[in-house]
């Protein structure tokens, strides 16, 4: 329910905070005092478009804020959805004059998308087509299924349980190739894929042994002529340079007991055996980098071929030998497979007649279902003194079975006699369409929904004992949701549980519409002005109070 709302600087509001019950609330006032207004800010926050005509004159920005609590296990199953968990959950909104608006939800900013979901889950507004849930036919086929109860919900889980059920072996007669040309191509493939990389004999860690053969190939010149340079330097003059460290070695030898000779002889003679490696070491990779240019052809087409296949199965030579081992598989699957698909082909032939046949009986039932909800919101518009409307439920098969059946269902509505039934998107607002929702609501009232049912022009074009009926119905609905509802009928107000006189007030400079709560004999003074005018006798005052107890509200 809607507890709180804080409104500042919209239209001729400057400032107003207002604490709503939870049954039925009534909005009392003057034409022009500002009720409307505060149905305009309530749908603000709850994500209706901005207006920049609606910031107060001189104000930079407009704000609203909006308090639910209490909230129904319906409502926090879907909020907690979008990310919202709780018992409460408070909406604030800021618009200025710029165009930017601030979006939060329990202090978390959000999108106007979020905000406008939240807010038509939390209310249903009959004063703006867009916020009412029941205008969307995307949700009218949900609607009527709640109104069937547990059978209805027995024959859809039937009919989601055998879809299923027909997907999943439409999935494996698939996996294993479909029909008899598709699963031929397939085999095909596999085993064209299969030859192609069993062909190529490929070797983990092949591609880097590769490439550093052909990074080598590539250098070969280089490395010759570096390489013999480095050994003529080595051996160059009349004695090679290990020739002359022997001698070096040899001539210190017979100097025993001197430490620094004995030290510089074992240093010569190591270097001598360092020296000598080194040159064997050139001389085996000179003898290794004679170019061979078929080699080197052998070894680039080999690179070539490894990379195109590992692009077309997986990036690595790692990822094209275990798609091999996958397609193996799936080969072998598929030769073997004519025996399996026939079960499945008749598995999925019995499942596809038993789920046409659970659709037929869901729309079966949902056509019964449709001609008792006609039948009770025909009664209900009638005694809503609304006698030449009409309601239907369109029904429309759909060309294959879903989940949801075999059916689109939408609301349709005409209020005047003559005219054509439409949705209920394309009707006109205004009382007639308020009093369809109450009709409406009175009969889906305790199947869920929005918890906040908000009601302008309700009493449009009526009077009377319509009017009285209107009344009962808005306290019935009560007992499962709250109103809030615009009111000039003395008969409706009477049943309010709440009230609220809206009036304003005038300076030298301004105009602000103020609020205030009602409570005893001023709520019976107010509906004896509604009954008479401001000119409230006694006479008056007592009908007021007898229309109370009719309702069966207390007077005090």
């Amino acid at each position: 329910m809607l507890q709180s709302l804080s409104i500042k600087n919209v239209a001729v509001i400057s400032e107003l905070n207002i604490e709503f019950g939870q049954g039925f609330n009534v909005l009392l006032g003057e034409t022009g005092a500002g009720k409307s207004i505060i149905f305009d800010a309530l749908n603000f926050v709850l994500g209706a478009k901005a207006d920049k005509t609606l910031i107060r004159f001189g104000e930079k920005e407009m704000r609203v804020d909006a308090v639910f609590t209490n909230l129904s296990d319906y409502a926090k199953a879907l909020l907690e959805e979008l990310g919202f968990e709780g018992d409460e959950i408070g909406l604030s909104r800021v618009f200025n004059s710029e165009g930017r608006s601030t979006m939060r939800v329990n202090g978390i900013p959000v999108v106007q998308s979020v905000l406008k979901e939240i807010g038509s889950i939390l209310v249903d507004s009959y004063s703006q087509h867009e916020s009412v849930e029941l205008l969307k036919s995307k949700n009218h086929i949900a609607m009527l299924d709640k109104f069937g109860g547990d059978e209805a919900s027995n024959l859809k889980e039937e009919v989601k349980d055998r879809y299923h059920k027909l997907n999943e072996v439409l999935k494996r007669i698939d996996k294993l190739g479909g029909d008899d040309f598709e699963r031929e191509r397939k085999k095909s493939l596999l085993a064209y894929q299969v030859t192609e990389i069993e062909d190529s004999q490929l070797r983990l860690g092949e591609e880097e042994e590769l490439s550093e053969k052909l990074r080598f190939f590539s250098s070969a010149e280089k490395i010759f002529e570096a390489v013999s340079l480095c050994e003529s330097l080595l051996s160059e003059g009349t004695s090679s340079c290990l020739e002359n460290l022997q001698q070096s070695v040899s001539s210190l030898s017979g100097l025993n007991g001197f430490d620094k000779i004995d030290e510089c002889r074992e240093r010569l003679e190591s270097a001598r055996y360092e020296i000598e490696d080194i040159f064997e070491t050139l001389s085996d990779i000179k003898s290794s980098t004679e170019y061979d240019e078929r080699e080197f052809e052998r070894i680039d087409m080999r690179h070539d071929l490894i990379k195109a296949l590992t692009r077309k199965y997986g990036g690595s030579i790692e990822e094209t030998l275990r798609y091999l081992e996958k397609a193996r598989e799936e080969l072998n699957e598929l030769e073997d497979s004519e025996e399996i698909i026939a079960k499945l082909e008749k598995e999925r032939d019995l499942l596809k007649t038993e789920l046409i046949k659970s659709c037929q009986k869901l729309s079966d039932y949902r056509h019964k279902i449709a001609d008792e909800i006609k039948m009770n919101v025909m009664q209900e518009l009638s005694q809503l003194g609304m006698k030449s409307s009409r309601f239907d439920i369109k029904f429309d098969s759909l060309e294959n079975p879903t989940a949801n059946g075999i059916d689109n269902v939408e609301f349709v509505f005409s209020a005047n006699k003559g005219q054509e039934v439409k949705s209920l998107s394309k009707t006109a607002s205004g009382g007639e369409l308020s009093r369809f929702m109450l009709a409406f609501k009175n009969i889906f009232a305790s199947i869920g929904g929005a918890q906040t049912l908000i009601f302008d022009e309700i009493d449009s074009g009526i009077s009377g004992e319509t009017g009285n009926i209107v009344g009962v119905k808005l306290n019935n609905i009560t007992k499962n949701v709250q109103v809030i509802c615009i009111t000039h009928l003395p008969q409706v107000a009477s049943f309010g549980d709440d009230f609220y006189f809206v009036s304003k007030i005038e300076d030298a400079n301004s105009t602000s519409t103020q609020i205030k709560h009602l409570e005893g004999d001023e709520i019976v003074y107010n509906l004896a002005r509604m009954v008479i005018g401001d000119d409230v006798s006694q006479t008056a005052l007592k009908q007021a109070e007898e229309m109370r107890l009719k309702a069966g509200k207390s007077i005090k």
